[in-house]
């Protein structure tokens, strides 16, 4: 009886543990459909020119997570080492690029730049 009694609480405490982690796990269909649309904006952002080894990684780790989950065979759970490595590969790509895009020469016109129109640079007179 006792015997009977530890195999159920046994059963009973795995069920909730295992209930508990599905509900935890995000979709990882939506992840992947995240990663795909950031992987496209840095390639807005010129990560084909720039960074063409960043953006070859992060492609190559969105589509072996994106194979997984299409199977169907791995639980959320199971998947999550992989969906965080290849999230943190897409979002290093489009930080960088952000980061460079905002770095974007700034071009100035006018006579307080030196060597524009009148400025110290430029020589007048003949």
């Amino acid at each position: 009886m006792r015997e009977s009694f530890v195999l159920f609480t046994a059963v009973l405490f795995l069920g909730a543990g295992c209930a508990s982690m599905q509900g935890n796990a995000a979709v990882p269909l939506a992840r992947t459909g995240m990663m795909a649309s950031r992987i496209t904006e840095a390639e807005y952002l010129g990560a084909r020119k720039c960074a063409p080894l960043a953006l070859a990684k992060a492609k190559i780790a969105l589509d072996h997570v994106s194979h997984e989950v299409e199977e169907g065979y791995y639980h959320p759970v199971w998947l999550e080492h992989d969906l965080a490595g290849a999230e943190k590969l897409v979002e290093a790509l489009l930080t960088e690029r952000k980061a460079a895009a905002s770095r974007a020469p700034q071009l100035h016109c006018g006579t307080d730049v030196p060597g524009g129109p009148g400025g110290p640079g430029t020589r007048q007179g003949g």
